[in-house]
């Protein structure tokens, strides 16, 4: 039996708050005080129509929990900035020609985690950023979540739900694969193996 959406957003909302925790705990306050409020239904339906496609269920409710940051810099997300509703949708360009490198060898599919439903489906939406050279993007047509990057291929598999992706981060940094660095604004996660 699936969880329901109120069910999986008081789990998001529980992962959020032990991130949170650590980094009051461990000196990065900073990133904690730059997270905007959530935002409201309303919102969310505006940038549906924005993008033109349905979000994901998980996509509402973080969004709903925080709906990205205050500043850009300070990111909550390793080094990456947690993107909002606004800004997901301007990062959709790169993401459209990642997607589109990726329709062009499907050799790669299988190293990429792609399913042939993600590679038919224009429905992606980015919500963690560094610039536009790296992403956390989640298919609309899956749920599923992947790293955008410059590397190839130049998309990768990273958890099946954004739920998933983030209790998968609240494990992560309680224990310890992150360390508080300045830099990126007053400071950010650094983690040896990946920007998220």
């Amino acid at each position: 039996m699936t969880d329901t959406y109120a069910a999986r957003r008081e789990r998001m909302e529980r992962a959020i708050e032990r991130v949170k925790a650590w980094m009051q705990a461990h000196g990065a306050a900073a990133l904690v005080e730059n997270l905007e409020s959530g935002a409201l239904p309303e919102r969310l339906d505006a940038c549906e129509t924005e993008v033109g496609f349905p979000l994901t269920p998980d996509l509402r409710a973080l969004w709903s929990i925080h709906a990205g940051q205050k500043l850009e810099l300070d990111g909550f997300v390793g080094a990456m900035d947690l993107l909002g509703p606004e800004g997901a949708a301007g990062d959709s360009e790169q993401v459209t020609l990642s997607v589109a490198s990726l329709r062009k060898d499907p050799a790669t599919w299988d190293e990429a985690g792609v399913t042939k439903a993600e590679m038919e489906s224009d429905a992606w939406v980015s919500f963690a950023g560094r610039g536009y050279a790296d992403l956390l993007v989640v298919s609309a047509a899956t749920g599923s979540v992947f790293y955008c990057g410059k590397d190839s291929p130049p998309l990768r598999f990273v958890a099946l739900s954004i739920l998933d992706w983030l209790e998968a981060y609240a494990d992560r940094v309680e224990a310890g694969a992150y360390a508080v660095e300045e830099g990126f604004g007053q400071c950010y996660l650094a983690r040896d193996t990946a920007m998220y």
